[in-house]
């Protein structure tokens, strides 16, 4: 199976799986016209799907109604012929993540529970409220159901202690019966190393880790690279193991900001004893590049994929190790393959949905010749696809919300800008289905280090229902581009960073389209600090800006991150992104939102999750006064039980609702 390396999931709660077989729900009538915000929030219902080993079977995870409840099924389907006999097993009414085949009989399925229930003997049913904390576990399964177990079962004690029993560390594709898992033990204050049965759910200890170990990376089932952080998080601890050595080896000791300027990661093993496939960046280079790393020399090897200007996402290696393919993003998901073979295979998919979707591979057989891809673009919230390889055959499997057909989304282009400096900088449009002239809502994303690209985004389809233009801009300080293009925004929020979206928002006004004096802002996170300064140094340009869990004022922002020490990975990022308080406070006033409330024209609206962490809930609540004290229009939204992000779909609709509602009023 190509695989990613490290999966993360897992359940508490899991319910005894019910025998009786249930239909797929059938699906209601073709609905014409933009999609209500209740239908863009509807849970999807395909969750997940795998393909085994050996490539013969395809299994679907689902959540579907029935007799009026959220019912979590698992679909088992023949790759051969998916419509022969698809088997569908009922799991509960349970949140489920995700899954993955351990070997070709045995599926497991991560589970996530946040209600409370009690304890039993046998951990099969666990929970308490703790906070409202996510608490996860697998569960293993027969194909066609039965056999069922909790893994870690014979672990009653790790049971009630870990809300999470659900990291993997390790597939173990050479061992079928079992998986490397990681969890944390109580008593001795690490984390352990356990191989688990996925017949039985008994777990054996491998080894432990150090008192500040934090994480492994594994080849061929045994872990030989160790990450040891100090109490802060500060300080990298790095060891290694190479083959036939059982002692773990020092290999340096490194402040994490310096790790994070290397980018060094580790994405997959490979053929080669002792020798794994890493993201890194060069010291002189540009962009994150796919590298061989030789823990027996504890050196860099070849380059085995770059793509030049675009930072290396993922690798996907095979069975044996063997890298098949590396994934960057220009617009859309693009990957270089191995094998050029692959090339036209990946064309051929990519030229099935006209060339205007992202087709993202997540599994394959053993011999690679058949495939799994979720499939995703503007106007296609997800869907997965199996294609074969020599049949040339490719087939939907199932669609998240199949509800949003292509015909009632908006569709997205990509734009070139060019800035006052001469920088050319990428932008997408999202045009609503009716002729124009439209109202344009500008939607800087969060990060700031992140990037936007042709993507299904439910932000930007909810405002292209109201009738609403959206541009997106990649700004300088987006991530995605190369080292270079991150760091030209280091340092310069509220002026460069702000100066890129204000010519973008010029370009498409110049374009045409645009209905006159009907332009607003709106973002989250950092997206939420661009709206406000754009309020502020545009008064003129927005009829409105929305923030949500945005931040107002960097000077109190860093005091919030410097909590933890000045030493902090946190604190030591905000100075080097944003400016040290000690010598740059003049810049950072210039630069926060809530010191320049008086120059704010039009009306702000304030969002923000009373359980927000990243983001305190005080930015808010500070740029409110602000903007009452200066006698401004200002209205103040705080969300009970809501954080910064992970949110459900009660909370988006918490959110969209009166974001929506502030944006109609400003466009009336």
């Amino acid at each position: 199976m190509i695989s990613r390396r490290g999966v993360v999931g897992g359940a508490l709660g899991v319910p005894a799986i019910l025998s009786a077989w249930s239909s797929v729900a059938a699906e209601s009538a073709p609905v014409d016209g933009p999609p209500s915000l209740d239908e863009l929030l509807k849970p999807s219902r395909v969750r997940s799907a795998a393909l085994s080993p050996n490539g013969e079977k395809i299994a679907l995870l689902a959540l579907q109604d029935i007799d009026g409840k959220k019912i979590a099924t698992v679909t088992f389907l023949k790759a051969a012929d998916p419509s022969d006999g698809p088997k569908t097993i009922r799991i509960g009414s349970i949140n489920v993540e995700r899954i993955a085949w351990a070997n070709d009989e045995r599926l497991l399925i991560w589970i996530n529970n946040n209600s409370v229930a009690s304890f039993t003997s046998t951990g099969s049913r666990i929970g308490a409220s703790f906070g409202g904390l996510s608490v996860r576990r697998i569960l293993a399964i027969n194909v066609g159901g039965g056999d069922e177990v909790v893994l870690f079962g014979n672990k009653r004690i790790k049971l009630r202690e870990n809300f999470d029993l659900g990291y993997v560390v390790d597939m173990l594709r050479d061992d079928p019966r079992h998986v490397l898992m990681a969890v944390w033990e109580m008593t001795r204050d690490a984390l352990g190393v356990y191989k688990v049965d996925v017949y039985t759910g008994e777990a054996e200890l491998v080894e432990y880790g150090g008192a500040t170990t934090r994480g492994w990376d594994v080849q061929d089932g045994r872990p030989v690279l160790r990450y040891d952080f100090n109490n802060r998080g500060s300080v990298l601890s790095l060891y290694g193991r190479p083959p036939g050595d059982d002692k773990w080896t020092f290999i340096r000791k490194i402040r994490r900001s310096e790790w994070e300027k290397m980018d060094f990661e580790v994405l997959g093993a490979s053929p080669e004893p002792g020798v794994l496939l890493v993201a890194n960046r060069l010291e002189d280079g540009e962009a994150r590049i796919l590298r061989k790393f030789d823990l027996r020399t504890l050196s860099f090897g070849e380059t085995v994929s770059e793509r030049l200007g675009r930072d290396l996402e993922d690798v996907l290696v095979d069975e044996k190790g063997r890298f098949f393919g590396a994934r960057y993003t220009d617009d859309r998901v693009v990957y270089q393959f191995a094998d050029p073979k692959m090339n036209a295979h990946y064309k051929a998919m990519n030229g099935f949905f006209g060339n205007e979707a992202n087709v993202y591979l997540t599994g394959a057989s053993a011999d690679g010749q058949r495939l799994l891809a979720y499939v995703y673009g503007p106007r296609m919230p997800g869907s997965f696809f199996f294609y074969d390889k020599q049949a040339k055959r490719f087939e939907a499997l199932g669609e998240r919300q199949p509800w949003l057909t292509e015909a009632r989304l908006a569709p997205m282009e990509a734009l070139d800008v060019a800035t006052r400096d001469g920088v050319k900088l990428r932008a997408y449009l999202t045009r609503p289905l009716k002729p124009g002239p439209h109202p344009l809502v500008v939607l800087p994303h969060g990060g700031p280090e992140i990037r936007d690209s042709v993507e299904y985004d439910l932000f930007v389809q909810s405002f292209a229902a109201q009738g609403w233009m959206v541009l997106q801009v990649n700004f300088r300080g987006s991530s995605g581009y190369g080292r270079a293009f991150v760091e030209a925004g280091r340092r310069r929020w509220g002026d460069r960073m702000q100066e890129d979206i204000e010519d973008a928002v010029d370009q498409v006004i110049k374009a045409g389209g645009v209905a006159p004096g009907k332009v607003a802002i709106c973002g989250a996170s950092y997206g939420g600090y661009a709206a406000l300064m754009g309020a502020v140094r545009k008064p003129g340009l927005y009829k409105a800006a929305v923030s949500i869990a945005g931040v107002s004022d960097l000077l109190d922002m860093l005091a919030y991150e410097r909590e933890d020490g000045d030493d902090s990975p946190s604190y030591k990022y905000w100075v080097e992104t944003i400016g040290d308080p000690a010598k740059d406070r003049a810049m950072l006033e210039a630069a926060s939102p809530v010191r320049n409330a008086a120059k704010v024209a039009v009306p702000v609206l304030l969002i923000h999750g009373a359980d927000d962490w990243i983001v305190p809930a005080r930015q808010s609540r500070i740029m409110a006064k602000a903007l009452r004290d200066a006698g401004k229009s200002v209205q103040h939204v705080e969300l009970r039980d809501i954080g910064h992000r992970n949110w459900d779909e009660a909370a988006f609709k918490a959110v969209l609702n009166p974001a929506i509602a502030c944006l109609k009023t400003a466009f009336a």
